[in-house]
C-alpha cells in the first residue's frame, strides 16, 4: 500500500446497486483514497448509510482498510496508483487529514461545485486536483436526469496513468 492509493470497491446496498445502474461500464460503485494514518493503512471516504451511529449524518469519515474492503461492504475492489513522489504521498495526506478535520457532510446533492460536501468520487478528485493539480477524471462527468454532472468510478478509472496494483 501507498499514501495515495485510490480504492474501489462494489457492494450489495441499495446505492451500489442504483450506481451499477447509471455507471454500466464499470463494476465498481464506491471510491475512497489510501492514507497511512497512526501506523496503519485507512481510507477516507463519503459514503451513505454508513453511520457508527443512526443519530449520526452521513459525512466524510477515515476506517482500517480491512473495514473498507469487508466482505459485507465490498463483493469486488481494486486498488489503483498512480506513480507519486514521496511528497506527492505527505501532501495528500496532511489535505486529506485537514478535510477531514473539517468534518464535511455527505454530498447527497452530487454537486462537484460545492468544496464543503463530499460524495465519494467528487472527494477523491477533489484531494487529487487541489493537492497536485491533477484532474483525475480529464473533464469527464456523467449526465444523469435531475443532478448535475456527476464523477462516477468510470470516470476516475479512465485516467491513463492509473495503475492497477491489486483486485478481487
Amino acid at each position: 500500500m501507498q499514501t495515495g492509493d485510490i480504492v474501489f470497491r462494489a457492494g450489495e446496498s441499495s446505492e451500489s446497486r442504483v450506481v451499477s445502474v447509471v455507471d454500466t461500464s464499470c463494476i465498481y460503485t464506491h471510491t475512497g483514497i489510501v492514507l497511512y494514518n497512526g501506523g496503519r493503512w485507512q481510507v477516507l471516504h463519503a459514503v451513505p448509510n454508513e453511520r457508527a451511529r443512526k443519530e449520526d449524518k452521513d459525512s466524510v469519515k477515515i476506517e482500517p482498510i480491512g473495514l473498507f474492503f469487508r466482505s459485507d461492504r465490498a463483493k469486488h475492489g481494486a486498488v489503483l496508483r498512480l506513480s507519486l513522489t514521496p511528497d506527492d504521498t505527505l501532501l495528500l495526506k496532511r489535505n486529506g487529514l485537514a478535510l477531514l478535520q473539517r468534518h464535511p457532510l455527505f454530498d447527497a446533492a452530487f454537486d462537484d461545485k460545492d468544496s464543503l460536501t463530499f460524495y465519494c468520487t467528487e472527494l477523491v478528485w477533489f484531494l487529487y486536483q487541489q493537492t497536485l493539480n491533477i484532474d483525475l477524471t480529464d473533464g469527464r462527468r456523467h449526465h444523469v436526469p435531475l443532478f448535475p454532472p456527476i464523477i462516477l468510478c468510470s470516470d476516475i478509472l479512465e485516467y491513463p496513468s492509473l495503475q492497477e496494483i491489486y483486485s478481487f
